[in-house]
């Protein structure tokens, strides 16, 4: 992995890291990090929606507005969610919004708490649940296991 970070930069290693299941740096008792599949769309998908969410994790999201976005009662969206996702929108929003963590704490130097507000969780705290409940560590280990050691967002920019 380093002769990749080194090459082609730390993002394209945490990803090849990620697809290999391993992490770039291994300090031992974490979970593996796995990409999730995009479920195939049709024409009458929620796709157009979770796109919307996806551009709005940074906001208050409510299964009223995305039925809303959707043009669907709530109660229509939700079965409609489930049978395209295979889970609720409230689990596959908080899924989302721990890999946009995952991603900002791979690719920068940002601050816990701004990565927490980024990704529409609030404060460091709330992050810090949903992040170990899915990821089975925290962020501060997460970033130092899949951050790599090339110092600063600036000093990465240029290694890339």
């Amino acid at each position: 992995m380093h002769l990749v970070a080194s090459d082609h930069g730390v993002d394209v290693a945490a990803t090849v890291a990620r697809r290999l299941v391993m992490p770039l740096f291994r300090a031992g008792g974490q979970a593996q990090f796995i990409e999730r599949a995009v479920p195939p769309t049709d024409a009458g998908s929620l796709e157009a929606t979770r796109a919307y969410a996806l551009a709005h994790l940074d906001e208050p999201l409510t299964v009223t507005l995305l039925a809303r976005h959707a043009c669907t009662s709530e109660r229509t969206f939700n079965r409609r969610f489930r049978q395209e996702t295979g889970t609720t929108p409230l689990k596959w929003l908080h899924a989302q919004r721990v890999d946009h963590a995952r991603r900002l704490l791979e690719g920068s130097d940002l601050p816990v708490e701004t990565v927490a507000q980024r990704c529409g969780f609030g404060s460091a705290a709330i992050l810090r649940q949903h992040f170990r409940r899915a990821t089975a560590t925290t962020p501060t280990a997460y970033r130092r296991s899949f951050g790599g050691n090339l110092g600063s967002t600036a000093q990465r920019a240029q290694v890339r």
